[in-house]
C-alpha cells in the first residue's frame, strides 16, 4: 500500500493557545444514498456468506495534528460497519471470520475477502474577509473477492477507488470539532461510494449470479429443473 498523503494547509485557526485539543469525530455507520445509487439494485438472496476484512482495513485510523488539535479518524471501523450492513441486504446470513478460513458450526456458501489497496487523504482550512471554510478530499482503493466454499475457487474480483470533495463554511470562528465534522463527513461519503461500488459490480457479475442460483437451488433443496 502507497503511503497515505496528506496535505493540510492552515491559514487561520481559532483555538485555545498552549492546549492540545484532541477531536475524535464520529464517522456515519449507516449507509448513505451514494451507497444505494451506486447498488443500484437491492435483491437478497438465500445465501451464507463467510466475510473475512483484512486487518489493514479493518483496523485503518488516520490520524493527523492540525496546530492544536489532534485530530483521529477510525475509517476501518466505520468502513466495516457500513459493509456488513450493505452485505446485509443483499445475503440471507453473515458470517464475520477473523482468519481466511471459516471453521463455524453452521455451513456457508462463500468466503469473501475485503482489503485496502491505497487511500489518498487532504484537508485544508482557509480564511476569507469574516468567514473560515474547511476543505476535504478522500479517495478510496478497495479490492473485493468471493470464493466458493466448497470448490475453494475464486469466482468474482471487484475494484474499487472511490473520491469524494467536501467543505463547510463558518462566519467568523469555527471550533476544531466542527472541522473535524466536516472532514469526517466527506470520509464517510466516499466510504459509501466504494461500497456501493462494490455491490454493483456482483450484482453484473454473471458468474457469481449462476453461482448465486446454485447455492440458493442447494439451500433450497430444489433441482436446477425446477426453478
Amino acid at each position: 500500500m502507497k503511503n497515505k498523503f496528506f496535505s493540510l494547509i492552515i491559514v487561520a485557526f481559532i483555538g485555545v493557545a498552549g492546549c492540545t485539543v484532541k477531536v475524535a469525530p464520529s464517522l456515519d455507520s449507516s449507509l448513505g444514498m451514494d451507497a444505494f445509487e451506486n447498488m443500484r439494485q437491492i435483491n437478497m438472496r438465500d445465501v451464507s456468506l463467510a466475510l473475512y476484512l483484512d486487518p489493514k482495513l479493518k483496523n485503518l485510523n488516520v490520524e493527523q495534528k492540525i496546530r492544536m488539535g489532534e485530530f483521529s479518524f477510525d475509517i476501518g471501523r466505520a468502513f466495516s460497519a457500513k459493509l456488513v450492513k450493505a452485505l446485509a441486504y443483499n445475503f440471507r446470513t453473515i458470517h464475520i471470520i477473523d482468519t481466511l478460513s471459516y471453521s463455524g458450526p453452521e455451513p456457508v456458501d462463500a468466503l469473501m475477502r475485503v482489503s485496502l489497496q491505497d487511500m489518498d487523504v487532504n484537508m485544508a482550512m482557509r480564511t476569507g474577509f469574516a468567514t473560515i471554510s474547511t476543505e476535504a478530499y478522500s479517495r478510496l482503493s478497495i479490492r473485493a473477492e468471493i470464493q466458493d466454499a466448497q470448490e475453494n475457487r475464486t469466482i468474482w474480483v471487484g475494484t474499487t477507488q472511490a473520491k469524494e470533495e467536501g467543505g463547510s463554511q463558518e462566519m467568523g470562528q469555527m471550533t476544531y470539532q466542527e472541522a473535524g465534522r466536516g472532514f469526517a463527513s466527506t470520509m464517510s461519503s466516499a466510504i459509501d461510494k466504494a461500497i456501493g461500488d462494490l455491490l454493483g459490480q456482483m450484482n453484473k457479475s454473471s458468474n457469481l449470479h449462476n453461482y448465486l442460483a446454485k447455492w440458493e437451488q442447494k439451500n433450497n433443496g430444489m433441482p436446477c429443473a425446477q426453478r
